[in-house]
Parts: structure tokens; C-alpha cells; sequence
């Protein structure tokens, strides 16, 4: 197996380590640590050093309202009725092998979740992951096919589970390059790109922070 050489960055990372990070966002970097031992070991090593200074500050006092905020919480979670679910793996993507944790999480899709056509030869799956803006999806890219022309208000991450696709960037955008299997992309906002599937077409978990501007191709 060829390992991820496109990697989040350290101030990503230290969010994902610090648990700052929304859920979405989240998400993403901990399924590339399961294909990538080196992030895994920097992220193992910054949780631990997040845990020694956690341990030299004094302890905070809980107040009882605050204490009493947090048992509702765990009450409303438990009531939430499970969703009549498929596996993710075996219907939605043809029994493509998904490492966990995004695999848990598609396996808990409704069952009457669909795929919506976002341009020629590029469907998206929605996940309801966070609050708008953000949004969290699976896109199946056709061999060849490209997302149209976009700027970018916020942050981009997309992690490639099947196949490739290469990121052409625009004139406000430095990166570029070609994205495997585990690859995890981060394009900042106000970049300007596109994203075109390889040979083979690409399955990939993407995350917007924030809307994007379509843009008339150059």
C-alpha cells in the first residue's frame, strides 16, 4: 500500500490534538491518520504533550449549573432514536473498504439518503455533519470529469478514498499536484482552483468550511 504523501498541516494537526476542531473537519483528519503512520505518530505525540500541560495547571471548580447543563445533554443524546441505516461500503459505494471513523459514520446514513448531481460526471453525497456553512460530503468523481472553476470564502479539506484526482490551481492558489488514496488536501480560502478525477475516476470525503464563488473558466 503506497502511504499518503500529501499531509495536513502542524496547525491542523494541533487542532485535531487539541479537540478544537469541528466535527466535520475533524473527521477527515483522523480517517487520513489511518492511513498515515507518520501523521499518527505526530498526533499521538502532540496529544501527549497537550496531556502533560493539562496537567500542571490548577484544577477548576465545576459549577452545579454548569454540571447539571452537561447530565440534560447526555439525557438528550440517549433518547435520539437510532436511524433505520445500510452499509455504506456494500450499497452506497459498491463494497469500496472505507477505514474507520468515516466508516461508522456512512454506515449510520438514513436509508433513503441520494446522491445529487453537482456538475457532468460528479455526484455528491450530503452528510449531516455541523451547522451551515459548513459542509460535509462524499463526492464520486467520473473518470476525467472536474468540478467547476471555484474560489474558495473559507477553508477546504478533501481526503481521497478511491482512485485520484489532481488540483489545479488557480492564480490566488500555490498548491497543485496529484492527490491518491489517504491524500488529504487543505486549500485555504480565497484560493482559486479546480479539482479533476484521474484515469480511474475518485471517491472523496470533502469538507467546506464555508460557501464557494463558481467561476467562468480561464
Amino acid at each position: 500500500m503506497t502511504l499518503p504523501r500529501h499531509h495536513p498541516p502542524e496547525t491542523l494537526l494541533l487542532e485535531y490534538a487539541t479537540g478544537v476542531l469541528r466535527e466535520a473537519q475533524a473527521l477527515a483528519v483522523a480517517t487520513h491518520l489511518a492511513y498515515c503512520p507518520d501523521c499518527r505518530r505526530q498526533a499521538a505525540l502532540l496529544d501527549e504533550l497537550g496531556g502533560v500541560l493539562l496537567d500542571t495547571l490548577p484544577p477548576e471548580p465545576l459549577a452545579q449549573e454548569t454540571l447539571a447543563a452537561v447530565v440534560a445533554r447526555l439525557d438528550d443524546v440517549l433518547a435520539v432514536p437510532v436511524p433505520v441505516t445500510r452499509t455504506m461500503t456494500a450499497d452506497f459505494l459498491g463494497g469500496l473498504l472505507v477505514p474507520e471513523p468515516l466508516r461508522g459514520y456512512l454506515a449510520r446514513l438514513p436509508q433513503q439518503s441520494s446522491w445529487t448531481v453537482l456538475t457532468s460526471g460528479v455526484e455528491a453525497l450530503h452528510m449531516a455533519l455541523g451547522h451551515a456553512p459548513v459542509v460535509a460530503e462524499i463526492l464520486k468523481m467520473a473518470p476525467g470529469s472536474a468540478l467547476p472553476v471555484h474560489r474558495h470564502t473559507d477553508q477546504e479539506l478533501i481526503l481521497t478514498l478511491q482512485g485520484a484526482f489532481s488540483e489545479e490551481a488557480g492564480p490566488h492558489s500555490a498548491k497543485g499536484g496529484c492527490y491518491g488514496v489517504g491524500d488529504l488536501g487543505e486549500f485555504e480560502g480565497g484560493s482559486t482552483h479546480t479539482v479533476v478525477a484521474g484515469k480511474d475516476g475518485c471517491v472523496c470525503y470533502r469538507v467546506l468550511a464555508g460557501p464557494v464563488e463558481r467561476l467562468a473558466a480561464e
